[in-house]
Order: C-alpha cells, then structure tokens, then sequence
C-alpha cells in the first residue's frame, strides 16, 4: 500500500475484555500465554452501529484486546504508528497516548511506573499491563520499587497498544481502577526475519556544575514463521546504557557530635522544593545498566473450535550504581563521610552516602493460553507465572568500595494468574460474560551483612521480610442491545481476598503477623446511544476495590519482641468512578470529550499521623481523595490533503485535572490540598508525514503542569532536585527507507533541552541513531 491510500473503515472493535493474566503455580517456572479472542470477543449485537472513528486500514492488523463495545474509554497505538517515532524500549509506546505518564528516569529504567487519569507514579498498584493476556504488573508492592515488567516485551514484538481507562468492566481486577494497558504482540503470518541496532547519546549537566556524557547502544533480532496450523517467534533484545545522576547526595538532618569537623570546600548550596537552603554534596546513583531479553512465543490451531498458544520470556539485568563527591578538603583530598565543616557550619555525612552497590537480576515468564468454542459459547482460558530466579544487590558500607556491607536477596518472589471467561451467543439482544480468576503473590526479603560486599561474603542476618497474597473472583457481564442504536451494559464482581504468611525478621528475632480476609462486590453499569452515524455518547459507572499489596500490609520494625509501626488494619482502597464520553466524527478523524470522576475512599498512601505521639509516618488510610477532569483527544489521518499535502497524520490530546484530598483524620493539615504528582494539565500532539514512500518525519509535544510532590503541597519550588516541574518537550524523527531491507532513522528527544525533575532530574536532550534491517 502506498504511503498515502489510506482507506477510511470503522473503528476497530474493542473486546470487553482486557486480557486477564493466568496463573500457573509459582513453582513452576514456565510461563504461557494465549493470543486474546479477536475483537469479536463479547461483541454487542450489529444493530448497535460504530460507523464512526475512521482508521487506517492496514494489512495483517492485529485484533484489539477489547471489544468495540466495551464500556470504557480506550485508546490505541499502532505498531505503525511507532515506526515514526523515538522508540528504544516499550514504555516509548505510550509516550504521546492521553492522561498517561510513564515515570522512566533514564533509558533502562528498571522502575519504569506509569501515572494515569486519577492516580499518580508512586500507585502502581492503580494501574494494570498485560502482554498478549499475560499479567506484567508487579502487584507486590504500589511504589517504584513495584514496576510493571515493561521489559519482558521488546518494543520490535509490538502490534498494538491499546489503554482502557477506569474500572468499568466487571473482567477486570480491582487493580484496574486507574489504567489498564493491553499490548498485542505481533504473529508472524509467513516467514519473517528483522534486526535493527540503536544508538543514544546525552551531554548532561546540571546547576552544581557536574557535566558528562551518557551514551547507550540497543540491539534486537526477530525470527518468526507460520507453518500450516503451527505458528512461532523468537525475539532476542539488548540494552547497555549510562545513566545521569538520578539523586543528590546531601548531609544528615543533624549533626552529630563527635571529632572536630574537617573544613571543606565545594559543596553546593540551594534552595530545596520547600524553599529552604541547603547543602548539596554530589551526584549518586550514576547507573550503569545491561540488560538482555529473550522471548519464545507459539501457537497451534487445532480445530475451528480449538487453538492454544504458548510462551516463554526470559529477562536479566546487570548494573552498578556509583557516586561523586564534590567535597575537598585542605590538602585536596576527595572528602566522603564524617563531620565536615562547610562555610563554618557543621554537617554530618553518612559514610555510605556516597558508597558503590551493584546489582544482578533474572526473571522468567511462563504463559499457557487456550480458547475454543463449546455450543455456541466462546471458552478463553489463560495460565502464567513469573518467577524472580535471582535479584541480587551488593552494597558497600563507606565509599571505599572495599570491606563490609549488606547483600540483599529477594530471590522466591513472583506471582501467578489463572482466569477462564465464556461469551455467550446472542439471545434476545443479551450478550453474556461469565468467569473465574486466581492470583497469588508471594514476597521474599532478605538482607545480610557482608565482611566484603562486593565478593557477597555473608555474615549476619540484618533483616528478613516475607508475605502472601491470594484472591479468587467470578464476574458476570451482560451487553444489551434493548433497542436500536441503544446498549446497556451491567456487571458484577465478586472478590475474595486473603493476606498470610507474613513474618519480619532481625539479627534477633522474626516475629509473624495476623493473616487477614476480606471480600468485596463491584456492581458497573453503562448506557451507550448510538445518537448518529457519527455521535456516539456513553455514561459509565464502575466500583473496584484495590486490596493492599503484600508490602503495603506487611510492613514495620521490630522493637523488643513486638512488631511496630505498621497498621494491621490497612482498609483496600474503594473507587466509585464516572465517566461521560463523546465520539464525534470530524474532518478526517475522530474527536473525543470525556468527562470523568474518581471519588476514593481510604486511599492507601504513606503519610505522618499526627494523632499520635511521636508522630507516625508509613503506609496509612487516606479517608478520601476525589479526582476531576476533563479529556480531549484528536486522532486524524492525511489531515491535510485538501490543501494538496498528502500523508499528514495527527494525534492529539490534552487533559485538565483537579485532585483533591477531601478528608484525612490522620493529618487535617492534608484536606484541600491538591494530591501529589498529579498535573493539572497534561497535553501531547505527535504529527508524521509520509513525504514519499521511502521518507518520513515525526515531530511530537509532551508537556506537564504544575504539580506538588507532597501531600501538603510545601514544595513550591518545583524547578529545582526534588521538586516536580512543569516541562514542555519538542521530540523529532525523521526515516529514510534505503531499499526494501534497510531503514534508516536518526532522532532527538527533548531538542530544546528543558531542564526539569519530578523528584529525580530527566534526561536532557538525546540523540538517536538506527539502523533497522527486515527480510
């Protein structure tokens, strides 16, 4: 197909369901995953028309997760969308996509966690990614040392990226009251080949004075075929990158007494985000990062009625985080820790502030998936696993880099899925969903001092930390179509949760906690009219319960023999969530108004209570946080043709938010305060141009409004480390294609080189170079 015939034809459907992960038993380290149900799955009836939203029409496409109908918002990108944009890993998919951000401090990030409508990058627990059905959130924990698992999935394996926003499908977990991300992963239709290697560079520098280079290369290999009923593919990915510095090193709150303080110079002194001065000492966390990915995936049909599908995923990570001091002292000495004086004022520095640690990590992804048809009805049954075999971090106690330290293992973590749907056939208008889900998380924590940290010389046990989670649910769906363009959806979910096995430990003592059980119904509902062949309007209604997280439940210290600082009654958190949306077909796309809110109850957050003496600040109950916005999102192809510019295709989108803690017991002083890391307005436009068949340009826009990074929103200097800027980003690509194997992309991100933080500094403007070879 040319590079501008473009055939206009009705929006994709969308399956109602968001392919839910399956669980093998933790145990097994195999992991499989079905292709999800065309879009098909659970379709309303015809006579609900969806004539609008034109799309591009493109040969082999592959099925959307979710059905036309479903009840919620969903926005999608293609893989040929991406092709014209800066893509190196797969967060890179949703970069441009509405009221999405994705917290990626450098290329490599292993703490890639993804914000959206109504919750921020520290909930990760809000937000759900699955690959081809296979659950890739990490629900142990809801911070960003809880990433989803972006990395399993080479961006070159995408087909599509489709974002379901709310908790309006009773098929969903209660984690899915924030986002929901379904990546299709592509399947060979005859035999494929492809390779590409990238190349990236930034020159960062900072306020302090610290400057280097940070450079990158990625590489990735693909091999695929279909052989009668069988299908397979193989992909191989490759990352090596350098980091800017991520934190800054400052000294302890108080000083302690002790030796007479060395006079220093070069320390740097600012203002912090709350406005007060202080001392900055050097850069930490300069990482350097390895990773490898391989991913084996097949299929086989085995009748109409009948097809399983397999796979395979395998995932390590090697790094090393250093650190750099800017203090001297009288005879140039690189200064590290102890008792300083700076301009006559004393500090303490903490001796590992500046101390070297590396790390090793290897994960492996098992998936099953079968679907079938039995007596008209449509059977989806999915199994996976994921399994941390190792995950390994080494940590010096001084700067030295030599002699003690700790060595962290969290090896034995992992979680596993088990969901069966059926779909029934139409009768009298109603379409049926029914099913089952299990998951069950299990956390494993143990950190030992070590007399040489960096050979893992073992000594003492310094802590112990482990927990269990499970959860079982059945859910029942009914999209009825009672009458001309007219569709009522009504769900039900019913969870049973379970907390156990969770125990603390020291050098003293490991001491258990209560197991706990909780249940919950979440009733949604939704009314679609089809007003004309070009309006179609939707009010949705969900409740989804999120149950803590292992870490979240589990947590605290030991004093004596008793464990403390922890709140054994941690409440799940419950959503009541709207949303009113408008499709409306327009000059060559589609235009979509959603208004929406998000009203909380005990939202689960760490926060200081002030009710107590001392004051206690972990993981708590906030009595209720309520979320407004309003969406716009534009998406047109060759938009530009009437003026006789052919192959202009736009993508854009903005959001404007308010989110407010309306009650806190725990600490009053929060009400009325903006939640954090939640910008008022979020906006993005990605425009290409298919100049001629071989050449291509893509120039895309992020920017981010004010935000606070604290519950009581003191931070009011956003710009500076620590702080949460506002950031506007100008990204361009430009693609030749050689001849038919080759293709060659250079590009930038970020070309003016803003400057910002949301808490950690961002990359400054980088380069790409690629290279991209296909059979």
């Amino acid at each position: 197909m040319s590079f501008h015939k473009r055939a206009v034809a009705a929006r994709p459907k969308r399956t109602l369901v968001c392919r839910a992960a399956l669980a093998l038993s933790a145990a097994a380290p195999l992991s499989i995953s079905l292709p999800a149900f065309a879009d098909d799955t659970a379709q309303a009836p015809e006579l609900v028309a969806q004539e609008l939203a034109p799309t591009v029409v493109r040969a082999n496409a592959a099925p959307a997760p979710f059905a036309r109908n479903t009840p919620a918002v969903v926005q999608t990108v293609t893989a040929d969308q991406l092709a014209d944009r800066n893509v190196v890993t797969t967060e890179d998919a949703v970069k441009y996509q509405p009221n999405v951000m994705v917290r990626r401090r450098f290329i490599g990030d292993r703490n890639s966690i993804f914000a959206g409508r109504d919750f921020n990058e520290i909930q990760s627990a809000r937000g759900l990614l699955y690959a081809d059905g296979i659950l890739l959130s990490n629900l142990l924990g809801s911070s960003y040392s809880y990433p989803p698992r972006w990395s399993m999935v080479g961006p070159d394996d995408l087909a599509r990226v489709d974002i379901l926003y709310g908790p309006f499908s009773a098929l969903l977990p209660g984690n899915s009251m924030g986002t929901t991300i379904s990546m299709t992963l592509r399947k060979p239709e005859t035999f494929e080949a492809a390779a590409q290697t990238q190349v990236m560079s930034q020159r960062f520098s900072d306020a302090y004075g610290f400057s280097r280079n940070v450079t990158g290369n990625h590489e990735s290999a693909s091999l695929g075929d279909r052989i009668g009923k069988f299908w397979y593919a193989l992909s191989v990915d490759r990352l090596e990158n350098d980091s800017q510095p991520m934190q800054y090193a400052t000294p302890n709150s108080r000083f302690t007494p002790g030796g007479t303080p060395v006079p220093v110079t070069g320390a740097k002194q600012d203002l912090g985000p709350n406005g007060l001065p202080r001392v900055i000492l050097g850069p930490q966390m300069l990482e350097r990062t390895q990773q490898l990915q391989e991913t084996l995936r097949m299929g086989y049909v085995f009748s109409d009625s009948l097809e399983a599908s397999l796979t395979l995923g395998h995932w390590e990570n090697h790094y090393n985080d250093q650190a750099l001091s800017f203090l001297r002292d009288a005879a140039g000495n690189v200064v590290t820790g102890g008792n300083v004086l700076v301009n006559g004022t004393p500090y303490t520095i903490a001796q590992n502030a500046f101390a070297p640690q590396n790390g090793d990590q290897e994960n492996w992804l098992y998936g099953l998936g079968v679907k079938g048809k039995l007596g008209g009805w449509k059977i989806d049954a999915n199994t996976s696993a994921y399994n941390v075999t190792r995950d390994i971090l080494r940590a010096s106690n001084t700067a030295a880099g030599n002699g003690p330290g700790t060595v962290f293992y969290g090896d034995g973590t992992g979680w596993s899925n088990f969901d069966v749907k059926a779909i029934s056939p139409m009768v009298s208008g109603h379409t049926f969903t029914t099913g089952y889900h299990y998951d069950q998380y299990h956390l494993r924590n143990q950190t030992f001092n070590a007399t040489n940290w960096s050979a893992g010389a073992i000594s003492t046990l310094k802590s112990s930390y482990q927990g269990d989670t499970q959860t079982q649910a059945v859910f029942l769906q009914d999209a009825w179509a009672f009458a001309p363009r007219w569709l009522a959806t009504l769900g039900l979910r019913y969870e049973t949760w379970r907390a156990y096995n969770g125990q603390l430990g020291n050098g003293n003592a490991t001491l258990g906690y209560a197991s706990r059980t909780e249940d919950a119904f979440s009733p949604k509902a939704a009314l679609q009219w089809q007003a004309t062949q070009d309006t179609l309007l939707r009010l949705s209604y969900g409740r989804a319960v999120r149950f803590p997280t292992v870490s979240e439940l589990f947590q605290g210290a030991i004093s004596g023999n008793t464990i403390v600082n922890n709140d054994p009654n941690l409440k799940p958190e419950r959503a009541n969530d709207f949303d009113f949306t408008v499709e409306q077909a327009v000059p060559y796309g589609t235009l979509r108004t959603s208004l929406f809110q998000s009203d909380v109850r005990d939202s689960i957050y760490t926060q200081t209570n002030i009710l107590v003496t001392p004051n206690v600040t972990n993981v708590q109950n906030v009595d209720r946080v309520r979320t407004r916005g309003i969406e716009l999102a534009y998406s047109g192809q060759d938009v530009m043709r009437d003026v006789g510019v052919r192959g202009v295709d736009v993508e854009a989108n903005v959001a404007f938010t308010q989110a407010k803690t309306l009650a806190d017991a725990a600490n009053p002083t929060y009400v009325d305060k903006t939640w954090p890391r939640m910008p008022r307005v979020r906006a993005n436009l990605f425009a290409s141009w298919h100049a001629t068949p071989d050449w291509t340009v893509g120039a895309g826009v992020r920017y981010s409004g004010r935000q606070y990074g604290t519950l009581d929103n003191t931070d009011v200097l956003p710009n500076v480390y620590g702080g949460t800027s506002s950031f506007f980003t100008v990204d361009l690509k430009a693609s030749y294609r050689i001849d038919k194997h080759f293709t060659l992309a250079l590009g930038v991100d970020n070309l003016t080189d803003r400057k910002y933080f949301v808490y950690h500094p961002y990359p400054s403007r980088t380069f790409y170079g690629q290279l991209k070879w296909r059979l």
